[in-house]
């Protein structure tokens, strides 16, 4: 079952932290999905603004993962499981793409794949959640 973009739009955009973080739907298909935010000075980690906080990547990981699950199912999933590879920093300004891609969909688990690029395409994290899917 593949969900129309407009359901996905609609629950990516609906939770208050989603909008604070200015999250946007760029695509999304069967079983994929690609997020986009830009980085705020607000969301840097260090004192000189230098670099952006490794839980915005974290979440930017989580999301597309759950979504290319959203894509297939149309609700949100809790995460269970979540791993983070941070490859490197992300830096205020960047508009950074996040693209999920389900692994396997089963009746009470599904895996996605996920990954962080910037502007320029460097992959800036990969990651690996488990979501359940018994809620759907």
């Amino acid at each position: 079952m593949t969900v129309d973009i407009a359901t996905v739009r609609e629950l990516l955009t609906s939770p208050a932290y989603h909008r604070w973080l200015g999250l946007e739907l760029v695509d999304a298909s069967d079983g994929t999905v690609t997020i986009g935010m830009t980085c705020r000075p607000d969301l840097t980690a260090d004192v000189a603004g230098s670099y952006v906080h490794g839980g915005i990547l974290a979440t930017l990981l989580d999301v597309a993962g759950d979504f290319a699950l959203v894509s297939q199912l149309g609700v949100g999933l809790p995460t269970i499981d979540l791993r983070v590879d941070y490859l490197r920093p992300a830096r205020p300004g960047d508009t950074l793409l996040a693209t999920g891609t389900v692994v396997r969909r089963g009746r009470s688990l599904g895996v996605a794949d996920s990954k962080v690029v910037n502007g320029d395409g460097k992959e800036l994290a990969v990651g690996r959640g488990v979501y359940s899917t018994a809620v759907a």
